[in-house]
């Protein structure tokens, strides 16, 4: 902010009043200047913003672990653009792919996903969202989990479910009150509708998204209760 005043020689003298400079912008005009900003660029604005955090509200885990990925992804384009430049259409049409679905797995990550499934992976410390979709109305669902020996473990029970889409928690505990160990748990689904006859039902897991793996070079969502490939999400809420 600027202001204007007469010196005693009747000059005009500029006053700087509260100017203050922000590094980070400072930083991000001086790499503007550039129009071509690479990798080089995108690490220096990340660092710089970083060392310029408010500690009372740092950068939070999910969009810190997103930026970075962000940076993965620059990485493929830059290659992705180099194959075009050489020749090499197939190879950048797979990696644009790859790309594509990184960003898209990076950009679930603190989303609830819905993954039709059968097999749970329980972590023994943790509550577990099992969902369930029925195709017509019902009167009540059931969800029968059994351990890896093939025992019946808990019966999970809903009255009056909408059709649709559902879930049901489960705590980790058996219908005797015991908690159960990690590892792999099957979910078999049943619905009856008013008469009792059966309606058809489908078991999911529900739950959010909390990081990205990959493997082979395809991106594997990690939420609780399991990891699924990107391809194997039927739905985002």
């Amino acid at each position: 902010m600027f202001s204007q005043k007469k010196s005693k020689g009747g000059e005009n003298v500029i006053e700087t009043i509260g100017a203050t400079t922000d590094p980070q912008a400072t930083m991000t005009e001086s790499l503007m200047e550039n129009e071509d900003l690479g990798k080089d660029a995108f690490l220096r604005l990340l660092l710089v913003q970083l060392q310029n955090q408010d500690p009372m509200e740092p950068v939070k885990n999910e969009d810190f672990i997103a930026q970075l990925a962000q940076f993965s992804s620059l990485e493929q384009l830059t290659g992705i653009n180099e194959a075009v430049s050489g020749g090499k259409d197939a190879e950048a049409t797979a990696d644009l792919r790859e790309a594509i679905e990184s960003n898209t797995a990076v950009g679930l990550i603190g989303k609830q996903v819905e993954i039709p499934t059968e097999t749970l992976t329980y972590t023994g410390n943790t509550s577990v969202e099992i969902g369930y979709n029925l195709t017509g109305p019902a009167n009540r669902v059931d969800l029968q989990v059994y351990d890896a020996e093939g025992n019946l473990v808990r019966t999970l029970t809903e009255f009056s479910p909408t059709e649709g889409n559902g879930s049901i928690s489960w705590d980790g505990v058996s219908s005797q009150g015991q908690a159960q160990p990690a590892g792999n748990y099957h979910i078999v689904p049943t619905a009856v509708n008013g008469q009792g006859n059966p309606v058809t039902v489908s078991a999911a897991l529900t739950g959010e998204v909390t990081g990205v793996r990959y493997q082979d070079g395809k991106p594997i969502l990690v939420l609780n209760g399991g990891e699924t490939p990107l391809s194997g999400v039927a739905r985002v809420f």
